[in-house]
């Protein structure tokens, strides 16, 4: 037998080996499919911001507590008679008891405080305090919280759903308190559209503003 007979199977078999593997790869090939830039980035979605999370839904819930906001004459009645009633038919259940409201009232400015701007309501319940939250004790949790359209499961975990809260109160800071002017108030009558949440002192109302509007 010659040289070439003596070593053609082995030949063969690189050559099986060499058509099986390009058979692979071609296979694989028409198997891949190729993605857009778009659909790489839907694939992999950016890190939640709640900045601009806020910056884009703040508007829109702002308008939302204006348009459902019960004037606090009705509201503060209701609550000393009912909380719970009252939270069922004015507000949204945040659990424990406690209730998140869309409110409006109007007074007359009878304090501007470092955290708070004082307010005289008329035809609410005797002792009623009515403030508006300035400084510290500006919160965006009630706004976040009064419409009822955004809920912890939106979130991935509660940082998220916190941070939004954070971001709501900066956007109250920049764009309803940064145009008014506290120190002219006192003796103005003034209408504040914002939210209230129970699980404070009784009659005490910290209405948090999405807008306040000053008569001249």
């Amino acid at each position: 037998m010659g040289p070439d007979l003596k070593h053609r199977p082995a030949s063969m078999k690189w050559l099986v080996g060499v058509v099986t593997l390009a058979a692979l790869v071609v296979a694989a090939a028409l198997d891949t499919k190729f993605l857009s830039p778009q659909q790489v980035a839907e694939l992999n979605p950016p890190p939640f911001s709640a900045e601009s999370y806020a910056a884009d839904k703040f508007p829109k819930v702002a308008a939302m507590i204006k348009e459902k906001a019960t004037d606090l004459t009705v509201l503060a009645a209701a609550v000393e008679s009912d909380q719970g009633t009252a939270g069922k038919q004015y507000g949204q259940d945040l659990g424990t008891g406690n209730f998140a409201f869309s409110v409006k009232a109007t007074g007359t400015v009878e304090e501007v405080a470092d955290n708070f701007v004082l307010l005289a309501v008329q035809d609410v319940p005797k002792d009623t305090v009515v403030r508006i939250a300035v400084g510290p004790t500006l919160s965006g949790t009630p706004v976040r919280d009064a419409t009822g359209t955004i809920k912890f499961g939106d979130f991935t975990d509660q940082t998220d759903y916190q941070s939004v809260a954070n971001q709501f109160k900066l956007q109250m800071q920049q764009t309803v308190l940064a145009k008014l002017d506290t120190s002219s108030l006192k003796g103005k009558q003034v209408a504040v559209y914002g939210a209230w949440s129970t699980g404070g002192p009784p009659k005490s109302f910290l209405v948090q503003p999405v807008d306040i509007e000053v008569t001249p």
